[in-house]
């Protein structure tokens, strides 16, 4: 009966918060931005325990404090302390600088661990860029006829073909440095324009679907599970 109980008021509780976040539909009023603080708060606690519970302390405490270090019965363990684990204290260390950040006279220290962290997150942006970039370039050469055993796979090639004419009339309607005053490469810059309205159409279109299949899941809580909730709620009191 508890755990049935339990399962209702968070029920409850799920359609309160799913009406309050539709009540931004009419206007931004306090019972919206209540539950938006609500939602914040929440989210930034249990990030903040995921990080402990599977990094911070699996990752660094514990091995730092031979934590993971099994006693077996006959006084064996499971495996040896580790010394080069102190060396986790020295960015644990310089990570402690961001804290003079609230010191007027030692401020200049909270800009070194600022610095070096801005520099390795430029480094690791520079870094993903180009594994997110170059395998795209590298996908970009495909062959115009694709052939299957010793025959033509024409759809493939006409596949590759259109891929091919695509990036190209992109490629030439971004290409302002030089234009040309001939028809057919104007109109290639046009296909190109016409082709990116096409792909911007599609992602538009596959966002939308995404926000209502999210959308259709909420309406169907509302509509079975937490009607039913009220309406079983309404039987306990009356």
């Amino acid at each position: 009966m508890m755990v049935e109980r339990m399962e209702m008021l968070i029920t409850l509780l799920g359609g309160i918060s799913t009406l309050a976040v539709f009540s931004f539909l009419i206007k931004e009023n306090a019972f919206y931005r209540l539950f938006e603080h609500i939602f914040i708060g929440i989210s930034a606690g249990i990030g903040l325990v995921v990080s402990i519970k599977s990094f911070i302390w699996p990752k660094l405490f514990a091995p730092l404090l031979g934590l993971d270090i099994v006693t077996y019965p006959d006084g064996t363990f499971s495996k040896s302390y580790e010394p080069a684990t102190l060396l986790y204290l020295i960015p644990m260390l310089f990570g402690t600088l961001f804290y003079f950040i609230y010191s007027k006279r030692h401020s200049w220290l909270a800009k070194l661990v600022i610095g070096f962290a801005l520099g390795a997150s430029g480094g690791a942006a520079f870094k993903g860029f180009f594994n997110e970039m170059m395998p795209q370039l590298f996908g970009t050469f495909k062959p115009l006829l694709v052939f299957s055993g010793h025959q033509i796979d024409w759809f493939e090639s006409f596949s590759n073909c259109v891929f091919i004419f695509t990036l190209l009339s992109v490629m030439y309607y971004f290409f302002f440095s030089i234009r040309s005053e001939s028809r057919t490469l104007g109109r290639v810059g046009v296909a190109g324009r016409w082709l990116m309205m096409v792909s911007f159409g599609a992602f538009f279109g596959s966002t939308i679907m995404a926000r209502m299949a999210l959308l259709v899941e909420r309406l169907q809580f509302l509509l079975d599970d937490w009607s039913a909730a009220v309406a079983a709620l309404f039987r306990i009191w009356l």
